[in-house]
Formats: C-alpha cells, structure tokens, sequence
C-alpha cells in the first residue's frame, strides 16, 4: 500500500524546534487536562454507571423503577472505566478515570503514528503523533465520553485493518471495528467504513467475508456486555430515550456559535480531500481508509451533532482521520525537501497558536488536581447523611451512603423524550429524608431539582456548592 514517489528525495533530519515545542506543549496540556477533569460534573455522572455495574445496580433502570442515570450509550465504557471505581473514595475514582481517558487517547494516537503504513522516520512519527496530540479535540482529554472510547477503540481497528496479514488479524480488526458501536450507537460509521475500503483495495468477496466476521464478533459482544443485563432497561435507555428526543432547537445558532471548531474538524479534511482527491481515492492510498471513515462517520454523527445535548464530541471523524493525515502528508512532504521545510514551520506555527488559545482561557495554571469540592462534598454527605441529594454528582453519595439517586441529567432527558417519572418514582431515587440540595455553583443544571424545593427553602453557598435547604424533610405527594 504505497501512493509515495518511486524515487524520494532522502529523508532530511527532523527539525528539532517541531519537536520540543509539540512535546512541550502536549506534556503541559496534558497536565492541565488532567488536573481541571475532577472539576467538571459530566465526569461525575459518566464514572457513575461504571460503580453501579461494580455494585450490581441497574445503570440501564427501566421506565418506571430505579434511580435514574444519564447513560443513554452502549455498555462498553462501563466495563473499561471501572478499574476506576475500585477506588476508595469519589475523588481517586475521577482520577483514576481521568487518567485512563487520556490513555485510552494517547495509546490509539500513538499506535497509529508509530505503526501506520509510512516511509517517515521514528523521529518524525513521534512528532506527527505530537502534532495530532496537540491539535486533537480539547474536550477528549478533559471529559469521559462514550466518544473517547470509540475513537480510540476506531483507530486501533483501522490500524490493525491495514497492516493485517494473517486471519486473526482481520478479525481482530473486525472485532474492533464493531466495539465502537457498543460504546455508541452513532458509531456506526467505522463499520461501514472498512467494508467500503476492503471493497475498493481487495474486492467484494474479501469485504464480504469482512462483514461476516463483523457481524460474528458483534454477536459476541453482544452476548459478553449486553446479555447479562435486562433487556427491556438496556432497550429503553439506549433506543427509547435517545430516540424520541427532540432536535436542538436552534440548529442554526448551534453551527454558528461552533464555527471555528467546525471549520477545523470539517473543513480541513474536506480541503485536503478536494485538493488530493485523485492521489486520496485511489486503490493504494495510505489515506483511503481514514478518508472513507470520516466519510461514513459524516451523517450519523452530524445527525447527533444537531439532536439536544448534542456537540462537538458527536463528531468523530476528524479523531479518526487526523493521524493517518499527518502521517500521509508527511510522506507527500519528502518528495518535495523546500515543501518539506515549510511544512516543518507550519506544524511548529501551529502548535504554538493551538496551546496559546487553549491556555489563555486558562484563568490560572493548575499546579495539582482541582479535587477540593470533592472534599467539600464529602463533608457535606457526612452531615446529612440520607438527607442531602447531589443531582449532578451522584458518585458522592454513592461512596458515602453505598446508594444510587437519580441523576438530573437523566431526570431532564425522560422529560424531553416524553417519558417523565411518575411522583412516586421520582421521590423513590431520592434521598429517604430529602433536606438539602447541592448543585455545583455556577454550573449546569436543568431546573428539575429546584422544582422540587418546598416554598420555605433557603439558599446559601458553601465553597464550591450551592445548597438549597428546608427544616422538615422532603414527602411525596400523595
């Protein structure tokens, strides 16, 4: 599989200026990443699902019992997440989780670079890997996503796919392909991506027999991650939920407010590919497969883009393709040595401008873990145990107390999809003598919980939280 030049210029020694400041820049954004994770709620409640599984709780509950969850996604990243939860405390199981997100990334950016078909040396593979790690979408490293895991799990099958040369390895790499959609439905992309490739560089029997093999391993994930769990709870959080909600209600003002970013992960492949159509679509491209994956990968993740809840993270494709484009421009670059040395500039331009806008939204660098309000949290739950309801942080009280109450992201999404809680069932995930509310100060919330305070509740801050509190606890209504 070759699109290079019969007779390339010999490689020249890789500028060392590309290489310290893409290493630099990914070390220390890498850093922040990690400490800022612990900070953001969405964390909290995409690790919950993982020690509900360990506890032997429903994380799929069905319609009309259960506490309520915001996992609306395959089983898959509960399963490779929960290494996490065996931790002791909310706060080491968000960072344990945090950092094996940003392994799970960086093991299928590095994988790629250092083993995808290409004429680039060691040194320049490594900085090919850096550039796709500084440019790689921010929201991967500093937020548990099903997307995380399906990109990673992606890139690994398409690796796998290309340099196959023995049976186990196409079905390794059928295996993989599938994985993704069992971490998230829209998924699907990758799949079809690599029966589409297969057709064009081998033939129909050959992707034919690739899709029988995709289909067998499905099964067998199926069977492994799916079977043990109740049907009707897994049908209903995966396609009920998801299915009836309703598309975002600005889709336009969506597009708009995200242009910078859509023109990055949309824009750019779609530059090069009309550019470098010819030498791109052709049997032995080095960039084929990763082409047609964003391709595939197009319409549902756009269609998920514009669904409520929906944003830059439904958009796989440019994750997808982004190493193998490096890497493939690289091998264009060494044919052409003053091209070559622009390129070089380019990449080194480009990471300087990419961290400076990401660190100037810093407001101060981070010098350890921003873990305090779990703390704060702890305290609080020792305070009111059974009392104190955390709608956004459900992994408090679930180490504190050993139990699971409804999350109000979940509460929020069976609304919209037409599927909203009977009173009993509401106040049946609740804490038993509900007083206190905490919600995150400053952060998200959907208006559920505080619909559910008493009219003599008051208000007051505490750190990083914002409790709302009443003297008698909480019934249901009769």
């Amino acid at each position: 599989m070759s699109d290079a030049p019969a007779n390339p210029t010999p490689r020249g020694r890789l500028d060392p200026v590309l290489l310290v400041l893409a290493g630099a820049a990914t070390v220390t954004w890498l850093w922040v990443c990690w400490c800022l994770f612990p900070i953001s709620v969405w964390n909290d409640l995409r690790l919950a699902p993982s020690l509900a599984l360990l506890r032997g709780v429903s994380f799929y509950p069905p319609q009309d019992t259960g506490a309520v969850t915001t996992w609306m996604y395959g089983p898959l990243p509960t399963l490779l997440w929960a290494p996490a939860v065996l931790a002791s405390t909310a706060k080491t199981a968000v960072l344990a989780a945090g950092t094996l997100n940003l392994a799970f990334n960086l093991i299928a950016i590095g994988a790629t670079a250092a083993l995808w078909p290409s004429r680039l040396t060691r040194a320049q593979r490594l900085a090919a890997g850096l550039l796709a790690t500084v440019i790689w979408p921010f929201a991967s490293f500093q937020y548990l996503q099903a997307d995380n895991v399906a990109i990673a799990l992606g890139l690994l099958a398409n690796l796998v796919l290309v340099r196959a040369t023995q049976p186990w390895h196409r079905w390794l790499a059928a295996l993989l392909a599938v994985a993704p959609i069992f971490c998230k439905q829209t998924s699907v992309g990758i799949a079809a991506a690599q029966f589409a490739w297969l057709v064009a560089a081998q033939g129909w029997p050959a992707a034919w027999r690739h899709l029988l093999r995709g289909l067998v391993a499905g099964l067998a994930l199926a069977i492994v991650t799916v079977a043990p769990l109740d049907w009707h709870g897994v049908w209903f959080n995966m396609v009920t939920v998801p299915g009836h909600l309703p598309w975002a209600p600005n889709p336009v003002g969506r597009a708009v407010d995200m242009t910078p970013e859509l023109l990055v992960q949309i824009g750019i492949p779609v530059a090069l590919m009309v550019v470098a159509w010819r030498r791109i679509f052709s049997r032995d491209s080095r960039l084929l497969l990763p082409a047609l994956v964003w391709i595939c990968t197009l319409p549902p993740n756009v269609a998920a883009f514009f669904k409520f809840g929906g944003t830059l993270n439904s958009l796989q494709g440019f994750s997808l393709w982004l190493p193998a484009a490096l890497l493939w421009v690289g091998d264009t670059a060494l044919s052409r040595p003053a091209f070559a040395r622009q390129l070089v500039a380019l990449g080194a331009v480009a990471t300087v401008v990419i961290a400076g806008f990401r660190f100037q939204r810093l407001t101060a660098f981070p010098t350890a873990p921003a873990t305090r309000h779990y703390d704060q949290a702890a305290q609080l739950a020792k305070e009111f145990p059974g009392q104190i309801w955390f709608p956004w942080n459900p992994l408090i009280t679930a180490y504190s107390e050993g139990k699971f109450y409804h999350a109000e992201d979940g509460l929020y999404m069976r609304f919209l999809a037409d599927r909203a809680l009977t009173p009993a069932h509401t106040f049946a995930g609740l804490p038993p003598k509900l007083q206190v509310i905490a919600l995150p100060r400053g952060g998200t919330h959907w208006g559920v919980a505080l619909a559910l305070r008493p009219a003599n509740a008051q208000t007051q801050d505490f750190a990083f939280w914002t409790l709302h509190s009443w003297p008698e606890p909480l019934t249901a209504p009769k």
